[in-house]
């Protein structure tokens, strides 16, 4: 399983609370991140729950990841999420 350093992950949490393009699947909301050369999910799941990175790709490869938010990062992540998928 792959090692992520701490300051990643609050970096890529900090970033997912300030995304504005988020997409409604069968496991929830999620948006991709672009960070140090990986592309990054961060996934909200249906109902409730932390934020996680689901995953990171790079150049073709794909590693599933499930590293959880704190709820003190979670919470921006999904008023941003609701923020950006709110009609008008």
């Amino acid at each position: 399983m792959a090692t992520v350093p701490a300051t990643t992950l609050t970096a890529l949490f900090a970033s997912a609370a300030e995304a504005t393009r988020w997409n409604r699947t069968t496991l929830g909301l999620r948006t991709e991140i672009e960070h140090a050369g990986y592309t990054y999910t961060v996934q909200l799941p249906q109902g409730s729950g932390a934020a996680y990175i689901a995953g990171r790709s790079a150049w073709g490869n794909h590693e599933c990841l499930h590293i959880e938010a704190t709820p003190a990062e979670t919470l921006p992540i999904v008023e941003a999420a609701m923020a950006a998928t709110r009609i008008h």
